[in-house]
């Protein structure tokens, strides 16, 4: 989920469409740095972001921003900061006046930092392992009015399998309120309590979740592996499978294993799930879905006999939502272009920049945009893409429900083109 630094895209590959859907504000508590070096220098690690992005930014106008004005006010208020999430709240609300994605400060305290740095982890130096493994049950929360709701559960990891599900209301763990990061550490191999709410008037639900080692290196290969599966109706197959991470080329490979050596090459019909994760998939990648350039059929000595085109000819289908991001983007802008299947959903993120990374002294990740981009002559950042069958999937007390899931099923269940 990759390389960046040397220049805008992953160095033989495609990290340079990589992005960050959103940036996290962290929870303040607490009174003293959360497992950082008492020396901790507040001052010299705000310094660092400021002047990175002084430097190496795209826009040397800063987006209209007065950046030494925004540097002054925000100074203060992150050597004020008494914990690193209050710190990275404070990071993070600046960058954020820059009004532009791809553009985050990422904290020790913060699941996506070490995700991050297994997409980039080739430019990020030593010790890889302490920069992408982290404690953890395998899920993405978000904040909605004061309320802390799961918004991803990342398939094949424990929160997955203990069934807690998107739209769950994350009330505590272990009988304290949740922290992405300081809720499991140190308890990997071991079982916690998670209380959850899934109806706003419901009393709450306990559910055992043991915490494992993840990886952010690897994790988005098992979940794309864990996420396929089939669909029978009426004697119709539509597979599906979820590719949470599309940042570097052995993601399209896996895909590819899957739909044209896998169970799902035997399906009628097919829904590629683009929701969610990361970005970075690259345009080529929509020649998968195209109409075979030649079809080859081979015969073995005993007398059988197969055909192949090397890709995927019958009904396709896109999911995308406002957090699928920057090379999704342009994989679903290439794929709407040449009409290869409804695309349902919604409005993508908007998020299409150039991204670098940069490791800072107290091991944060500064993700910072460094080159603007256009698709056909315009610029999506900002803007999105639009799906062609718009479904909206509230997060607050789903229950898991999957609307825009429902609703691709049924499109693919009602074309001609399926077997009856």
């Amino acid at each position: 989920m990759a390389t960046a630094s040397k220049t805008w895209f992953i160095r033989r590959r495609v990290s340079w469409l990589l992005i960050i859907a959103a940036v996290f504000l962290a929870l303040a508590g607490g009174t003293a740095w959360s497992h950082e070096p008492a020396t901790v220098d507040k001052g010299k690690v705000f310094d660092e972001v400021w002047t990175v992005i002084e430097k190496d930014f795209f826009d040397p106008t800063f987006n209209g921003v007065n950046w030494k004005e925004v540097g002054s006010v925000f100074r203060e208020k992150a050597l004020a900061a008494q914990t690193e999430e209050q710190f990275a709240g404070v990071v993070n609300t600046m960058l954020g006046t820059l009004k532009v994605s791809h553009t985050a400060y990422f904290s020790t305290v913060d699941p996506k930092r070490y995700q991050i740095a297994g997409v980039f982890g080739e430019v990020l130096g030593k010790d890889l392992d302490a920069l992408c493994n982290y404690e953890g049950i395998g899920i993405d929360t978000t904040e909605i009015e004061g309320k802390t709701f799961v918004r991803a559960v990342f398939d094949g990891h424990p929160a997955a399998t203990a069934g807690i599900l998107f739209g769950d209301e994350l009330i505590i763990v272990d009988g304290k309120k949740y922290r992405s990061i300081e809720s499991f550490r140190g308890k990997a191999g071991q079982n916690v309590v998670v209380q959850v709410r899934r109806r706003p008037d419901a009393d709450p639900l306990s559910i055992n979740v043991p915490v494992e080692w993840l990886d952010g290196r690897t994790m988005f290969e098992q979940a794309l592996d864990a996420s396929v599966r089939t669909f029978d109706d009426a004697g119709r197959r539509i597979g599906y499978v979820h590719v949470w991470s599309y940042a570097g080329s052995k993601y399209h490979d896996l895909l590819k294993d899957h739909i044209l050596f896998g169970a799902l090459n035997e399906c009628d019909a097919l829904i590629v799930d683009l929701r969610d994760g990361w970005g970075g998939a690259s345009l080529d990648y929509v020649n998968l879905f195209r109409e075979p350039i030649a079809e080859i059929e081979s015969k073995q000595r005993n007398g059988t006999v197969s055909n192949f085109t090397g890709v995927w000819g019958k009904p396709v289908c896109l999911l995308v939502n406002n957090r699928s991001t920057s090379g999704k983007e342009l994989f679903t802008y290439g794929f709407k272009k040449l009409g290869l299947g409804p695309v349902v959903g919604e409005r993508t993120a908007g998020a299409v920049l150039a991204g670098s990374v940069r490791r800072l002294s107290n091991d944060a990740i500064l993700y910072l945009a460094v080159s603007n981009l256009w698709i056909d002559g315009q610029r999506f950042e900002g803007i999105g893409i639009e799906p062609t069958i718009s479904v909206e999937r509230p997060i607050p007390y789903a229950a898991g429900s999957d609307p825009q899931l429902d609703r691709a099923l049924d499109v693919l269940q009602k074309q001609s083109a399926l077997p009856k």
